[in-house]
């Protein structure tokens, strides 16, 4: 039986205004990886919006057939085939040669990717997942690389809507690991990593793009 390409309603809703946020981020040409990428239609609409990057899928094996199919509906010659990657892995089984966007440093080339994105993860996962994914972006990322998260967050240990009241119980019924994050304790995490907090931004449905700079 041929397998269907899905389609998420949500992804569709909230798309262009992520993009609007990462056409500003991500403005000169650079690699992006890209962590959970769920149905691949994320991928498929931020590369053919912006062809001066090169976006590289990822995410557990089962998603990856739903992501091949996107893409090669697509055919976009800078939307690469997915990876499979947990980020619980260390180190992470991705290419970080930066093709094409290496700079010199020291007579040498640097590696890394550019932007680290990835969108609805955070919130799916218990926190020693979240740790895993911050660390693994830090590895992968060049020095002044970008890492991108969006999805809804709480304020002060408190629910920003009602919406995310519900969702947050849906996520635990399901796995008690798993829950909406605390925006302070996320960045706080990521400094210990070295990704410095640059800007939040207010999307539609009560989500943010929390964006950090490797520094």
């Amino acid at each position: 039986m041929p397998f269907s390409k899905p389609f998420s309603e949500a992804c569709a809703r909230n798309q262009q205004p992520i993009a609007a946020i990462l056409e500003t981020c991500l403005s000169r040409p650079c690699r992006v990886l890209e962590i959970g990428s769920g149905t691949g239609q994320h991928a498929v609409f931020m590369a053919r919006l912006m062809p001066h990057l090169h976006w590289q899928p990822t995410d557990l094996a089962e998603a990856i057939p739903a992501i091949e199919l996107w893409r090669k509906d697509a055919n976009l010659p800078n939307l690469a085939a997915p990876l499979e990657l947990d980020v619980n892995q260390s180190p992470w089984p991705v290419d970080s040669t930066a093709k094409g966007t290496k700079r010199e440093k020291n007579d040498a080339e640097e590696s890394g990717y550019d932007a680290v994105f990835t969108a609805n993860t955070v919130h799916f996962v218990g926190w020693s997942t979240v740790e895993n994914l911050f660390r693994g972006a830090a590895e992968v990322l060049k020095e002044g690389g970008q890492l991108l998260v969006y999805g809804p967050f709480n304020e002060n240990g408190s629910y920003t809507s009602t919406g995310n009241a519900q969702l947050d119980s849906w996520l635990k019924a399901r796995d008690p690991d798993s829950g909406i994050k605390d925006r302070s304790a996320v960045i706080a995490l990521a400094a210990g990593y070295g990704l410095e907090h640059e800007h939040t931004n207010a999307l539609p449905a009560n989500n943010e793009l929390l964006a950090f700079r490797k520094i």
